[in-house]
């Protein structure tokens, strides 16, 4: 793969990690209007469907998939939506800062598997690049009351895992699937997850902020999720898990910009390391097993 492409593929990350971040201020904002998690996944999983199918018809493309890639995709939709909803059960039970940083060890399990099937070779940089972030988090994430539940950290843990899957499996996958076609079917797989779950569950905002908050929130996420695949067809599984650290810290820094929420002195030195991480990882050029 050329270095075009490769830059392509960074860029498409960084869209990724700060759609998906951006998400997190509007659902707040969302939310204290009146509505709930299940009512935004719903929203942007349901316009995500329709939107990609659209798109595909006007392109006058097959939603065929090679049987081949029927499995790795229908389990990629199952990984991803599965994940989603284990995440949102978790955040319900424990801090939500505990629940993101769990969460967020995703980007070292994706790295111990390149290393263990030998797509990377482990070294010192790599492996420091990797924890450096992970640290940074901890410590942007730090500060605040800790509510701790076993049950919530197993979600948490499960939603890693999926997330995790996601990108080593989206990584194969997308090499041989169009990525708008991929994005379509793990929606659409994620839409009949979540319709069950929505008996009773539906609730609508009380005003045109919180109208606002989740139109926005759907558009960022159809930006992201499309990013995400386009991502994953350019880089490895590894550098793509890596570059989405940035969301979590574009979550923070939109909550002190837009919700005044305060900003400690430790947080803010969190946020400078994994930034200072991502910068060093694009002239990082891993090896090969």
């Amino acid at each position: 793969m050329n270095d075009l492409s490769k830059r392509n593929g960074v860029i498409y990350a960084l869209i990724t990690a700060c759609g998906l971040g951006a998400i997190t201020t509007l659902a707040k904002i969302f939310y204290a209007d009146g509505g709930n998690a299940l009512t935004l996944m719903l929203t942007r999983t349901l316009v995500s469907t329709l939107v990609f199918g659209l798109l595909l018809l006007a392109k006058r493309s097959s939603f065929k998939v090679e049987s081949a890639q029927r499995i790795p995709l229908i389990a990629l939709g199952i990984f991803w939506s599965g994940g989603m909803i284990c995440y949102l059960v978790a955040v319900e039970t424990i801090t939500v800062s505990i629940a993101v940083l769990i969460f967020y060890f995703y980007p070292l399990l994706v790295l111990v598997y390149s290393i263990v099937s030998r797509q990377l070779a482990a070294s010192v940089p790599l492996i420091s690049l990797f924890v450096g972030a992970f640290t940074g988090l901890y410590l942007a994430l730090s500060g605040g009351e800790v509510s701790v539940d076993i049950n919530g950290i197993l979600f948490a843990v499960l939603a890693s895992c999926g997330a995790a899957f996601t990108f080593v499996c989206g990584a194969r996958v997308a090499t041989v699937v169009s990525p708008l076609l991929m994005t379509f079917w793990i929606n659409a797989i994620g839409l009949l997850l979540i319709l069950p779950l929505m008996i009773d569950a539906l609730a609508k905002p009380e005003s045109w902020q919180g109208i606002f908050a989740l139109g926005t929130a759907t558009l960022c996420y159809l930006v992201a999720i499309l990013s995400q695949f386009q991502a994953l067809a350019r880089l490895t599984a590894a550098r793509a898990a890596f570059l989405l650290n940035l969301e979590p810290v574009v979550s923070i820094l939109l909550a002190y910009l837009v919700l005044s929420e305060t900003l400690s002195i430790l947080q803010a030195c969190g946020v400078v390391l994994v930034l200072t991480a991502i910068i060093l990882s694009l002239r990082f050029k891993p090896a090969s097993a």
